[in-house]
């Protein structure tokens, strides 16, 4: 990304503060600010992991391997405890454990998809999408190359299981459908 494109991000950024808005593959994205529904599901996932990591929101994610033309905002990423109080502007996406995506109504296939490949390039070992437009988690693990070896899929309501480091299991029971 040209310091330029980043300069006209920011701008945006500052700008509609209300908003929210990604950069992938060169293209900005814009949407409002987290729903109440949407919220509530961020706030469910990342309680139950507080205690024990670093639990970001929304944080600014790079990585120099995606090339220009993209800075992503994940629902939550989690990070190393020792990363508690940092006040990096940009997180570096090759220190995240897992990244967690609650699905959008207005734009599913930058989590389902785009984010799959630009999270696995970066070797993050594990990403949840959690889907309320179809009541589903699927995880991802084993980042090879642009994709990940491994899938499990649960439904809302069944627990999901985080392996090593995170080594515990997500309660799904209060997520729920649009």
């Amino acid at each position: 990304m040209t310091s330029e494109e980043m300069r006209r991000f920011e701008a945006i950024d500052a700008a509609f503060p209300e908003l929210r808005a990604e950069i992938i593959d060169g293209e900005i994205y814009i949407s409002t600010v987290v729903t109440s529904l949407h919220g509530q599901m961020v706030l469910t996932i990342a309680s139950q992991l507080l205690s024990r990591w670093c639990v970001m929101t929304e944080v600014d994610t790079v990585y120099a391997g995606w090339g220009g033309g993209t800075l992503v905002r994940p629902d939550i990423s989690v990070a190393d405890p020792s990363y508690r109080g940092t006040r990096l502007r940009e997180f570096p996406a090759d220190e995240v454990i897992l990244m967690v995506e609650v699905v959008s109504e207005s734009n599913p296939e930058n989590d389902t998809e785009k984010k799959v490949r630009k999270y696995a390039l970066a070797g993050v070992p594990y990403y949840l999408i959690v889907n309320p437009i179809d009541g589903t988690c699927l995880l991802y693990s084993a980042p090879s190359g642009g994709g990940y070896r491994d899938s499990l899929i649960r439904d809302f309501g069944e627990p999901v299981p985080l392996g090593s480091p995170l080594s515990l299991e997500l309660d799904t029971s209060a997520l729920y459908v649009y």
